[in-house]
């Protein structure tokens, strides 16, 4: 029995398809290495999408200034 089960190769972390193929054969280092790598790379595309939505948006037009009634009465 005892070499049934070492023999046997079990996953405790399933993880996506695409995502298994690329870190599949990984170790436990290389994965915290990849997943630091990974992060940083999030955090820029984030940042870099944020600034260049900014930019394809037109700018606000401005608004007039408010107007006591008294002084647009007068206009």
């Amino acid at each position: 029995m005892k070499k049934n089960e070492s023999q046997r190769k079990t996953c405790r972390v399933r993880l996506e398809p695409a995502l298994e193929a690329f870190a599949g054969p990984l170790d436990a280092h290389e994965r915290v290495m990849m997943a630091k790598r990974f992060f940083r790379w999030a955090i820029q595309l984030y940042v870099s999408a944020r600034i260049l939505r900014a930019d394809s948006s037109p700018p606000p037009k401005p608004e007039l200034p408010h107007l006591p009634r008294r002084k647009a009465a007068r206009n």
